[in-house]
């Protein structure tokens, strides 16, 4: 069997062959992992950069896109101006039914017409006291050049 002093040199020579085994020092493996961590920070920045900007182009499309939704077609427009100068003829005020009457309008053409001149802001639209179902338009001169 093995005597006291072989058992000695087998426990030093195995620590000493773990020791051999890491060829990097403390320092050298503490900057290698630095180093990685910089390069995977660096990744991360040039990731969140691409994405920012994928994000502004993104907001553009989305923004354009509303307002094409919201913008009313050329026929609707010259609808809208011969609304205007049909009830500035008739004093700044017309109901809603003598206007579909005079321009012969549908009643889709005539709420279409009628939200594209409230959204810019050309008409005012009130309640008829007069008739229940109907509107008076109204038309604020100062906002409108004819």
């Amino acid at each position: 069997m093995l005597s006291k002093g072989s058992r000695e040199n087998v426990t030093t020579s195995s620590s000493d062959a773990c020791e051999n085994t890491h060829p990097y020092s403390s320092d050298s493996l503490k900057n290698a992992i630095f180093q990685e961590l910089r390069e995977e920070v660096k990744d991360l920045r040039h990731e969140v950069h691409f994405l920012r900007e994928e994000l502004i182009k993104d907001r553009q499309r989305i923004i354009a896109l509303e307002s094409k939704k919201r913008s009313h077609g050329k026929e609707v427009k010259k609808r809208v101006d011969s609304m205007i100068l049909l009830i500035s003829d008739y004093g700044g005020s017309l109901t809603t039914s003598s206007v579909k009457a005079y321009m012969g309008l549908s009643k889709d053409e005539l709420y279409r017409t009628l939200k594209c001149a409230k959204d810019e802001g050309l008409i005012e639209v009130l309640p008829d006291p007069h008739d229940r179902r109907g509107h008076i338009l109204n038309i604020d001169f100062q906002k409108i050049e004819i």
